[in-house]
């Protein structure tokens, strides 16, 4: 065993981190939300990854991801977090995708792995993002996305059996009203900070800080984390998936899980 994993071996033990270390991880997006999942699968004991992003780091990534520094300006982001987390855990298995995840190599890119986490920006994808659900269901694979928004987050998984992402988002712009953000979602956020991130939207632009960041990429390695820990009595709940979701807002403070069912 690492010597990295000494202090999370107390925690998880023998059976905690071979339940980690065996499944494959398919992460696409390595940005605010998916680099810092990325990385803190890696120090929790994850050892077998498929990455996929083409993007490289620019001025605007500084505020929140977490490889981007002067030093790496302009580098691919792939590169980059392939190379943390190789020094972090050499034995660390990682197949790449630098040219992103596109329709073309979804289905690769999915087969054979145990869960997916979509961090791909909420406005780019979409022909990757319509031909998902299937494959999904195809390879019963789960999904787990999270979003930051203002100084907090939203998680929404989907189980393969369960509700699919068209289904779900349908439901919340339903009860948004037609809202060019919906506002089901950034209303949970406090009235000011809300009204931000709304008019930021509707200009094309994804409001986010460090904490907010922060906050989704946690919240999302831990829901991966409880997903593959069933079954191994560290846990004594299940992953939440559609129809719930989970928002996290510390300014409120609040941790709250919705069914966008609910009435």
């Amino acid at each position: 065993m690492q010597g990295f994993l000494d202090r999370t071996f107390l925690v998880l033990g023998h059976e905690g981190i071979e339940a980690l270390s065996a499944p494959l991880i398919a992460l696409s997006g390595l940005g605010g939300v998916g680099g810092g999942t990325f990385l803190s699968l890696v120090r929790s004991g994850v050892k077998r990854f498929r990455l996929a992003e083409n993007g490289v780091f620019d001025p605007p990534d500084m505020n929140r991801q977490a490889a981007a520094f002067a030093s790496t300006l302009g580098r691919p982001k792939i590169e980059v977090y392939e190379e943390l987390a190789r020094g972090i855990n050499p034995e660390i298995e990682i197949e790449l995708f630098p040219e992103g995840l596109l329709a073309g190599n979804l289905e690769r890119f999915l087969e054979g792995s145990d869960v997916y986490v979509g961090a791909m920006d909420f406005e780019k994808g979409a022909d990757v993002k319509a031909k998902t659900p299937d494959l999904l269901k195809r390879f019963n694979v789960p999904l787990f996305s999270s979003m930051v928004l203002g100084f907090g987050a939203a998680l929404v998984a989907h189980h393969p059996e369960g509700m699919m992402p068209g289904e779900f988002w349908g439901l919340v712009r339903e009860r948004s009203a037609g809202a060019d953000f919906p506002t089901f979602m950034s209303g949970r956020f406090g009235p000011a900070v809300a009204e931000r991130i709304e008019n930021s939207i509707a200009a094309g632009k994804s409001p986010s800080t460090s904490i907010g960041g922060a906050f989704a990429g946690t919240v999302l390695a831990s829901e991966v984390m409880v997903y593959l820990l069933q079954g191994t009595g560290l846990v004594s709940r299940e992953a939440i998936f559609a129809p719930r979701f989970m928002v996290v807002d510390p300014m409120r403070p609040a941790l709250e899980v919705v069914d966008v069912t609910a009435h």
